[in-house]
């Protein structure tokens, strides 16, 4: 219950809650207009692979950055779609993220968030939890691994996927990020192979997701910049809804875009100390004399 509740905070308890199964999705993130020569451009295949794969030890050697997140969710003829900021210190795995909700989500105020491997620490007031505590949602108890669940995913794990390209990454072109010019790549990731290939203080979130996505190609835009280091992904997931997966069971889009910027910056973030978490109260004692539930 109190999972869920955090999560519905995040305006995410309609992709996670009950989620059987999950599948790539067709539907192509949306990228600025190409300037550049198509995908022929610049090598093969064989070298937008090896680039984009490269781009996750690049970015780490930058120590750190700012980041701007958007998450975009469509179930139905319903939109919701989140936006937030933060900074992520890639070499203690640690950031924090500030999420603002829409206007109608009915959330008070913005979510903010700590993320690292372990957990992801959540704190907005949420009914009947104090404003000025956190909650804790261990990361191996996430469904997807905290890709999508904090409303904003986590920028070390939005590059540390990129280990996992399939062979199929193309090289669109070059564009414009603001000022700086870009590399735009496009392809599918698997889950396995990133997790596989990823270092293992850093695998939690991974491992966690292999539940929901293992198997499952997951489609991706990467934008490098000169230095080869990330400043922007978008990833493409489709949840699943319901006891089973049949045809006919609902489904949420969820398109999860990160961008990275200000490298080097100092992040003075620590996790929550455990006087500043919320303990969730024990259930009352059953009355002396009352059978036990069965089953």
């Amino acid at each position: 219950m109190l999972v869920r509740t955090a999560l519905t905070s995040a305006c995410c308890a309609l992709v996670l809650a009950g989620v059987a199964g999950c599948q790539g999705d067709d539907v192509q993130p949306q990228g600025a207009q190409v300037k550049g020569s198509g995908g022929a451009a610049s090598g093969g295949p064989s070298e937008a692979v090896a680039a984009v794969r490269k781009a996750a030890d690049v970015t780490t050697g930058a120590k750190s950055s700012r980041t701007r997140t958007t998450m975009t969710m469509q179930s139905d003829n319903r939109v919701v779609k989140l936006t937030g900021q933060g900074m992520f210190d890639y070499v203690r795995h640690i950031g924090s993220l500030t999420v603002d909700a829409p206007k109608d989500s009915g959330i008070a105020g913005p979510l903010q968030e700590i993320l690292t491997p372990e957990a992801l620490y959540m704190k907005n007031g949420s009914p009947g939890i104090p404003k000025d505590k956190w909650v804790r949602l261990a990361i191996d108890g996430l469904a997807d691994g905290n890709l999508v669940s904090g409303g904003g995913t986590d920028p070390g794990t939005s590059f540390e996927i990129l280990r996992g390209v399939n062979d199929d990454v193309v090289l669109v072109g070059t564009e414009k990020l603001g000022p700086d010019t870009v590399r735009h790549y496009k392809g599918t990731l698997d889950i396995r192979k990133a997790h596989d290939l990823t270092a293992p203080e850093v695998r939690g979130p991974l491992a966690a997701a292999l539940k929901t996505f293992e198997g499952a190609p997951i489609p991706f835009d990467a934008y490098l910049d000169e230095a080869g280091r990330l400043r922007k992904v978008e990833e493409s997931f489709v949840f699943v809804m319901g006891p089973d997966e049949a045809k006919s069971a609902p489904t949420t889009k969820v398109l999860s875009a990160a961008e990275l910027y200000d490298f080097g910056v100092v992040v003075d973030v620590k996790p929550p100390e455990a006087k500043d978490l919320y303990v969730p109260p024990a259930p009352p004692a059953a009355p002396p004399g009352t059978p036990a539930k069965r089953g």
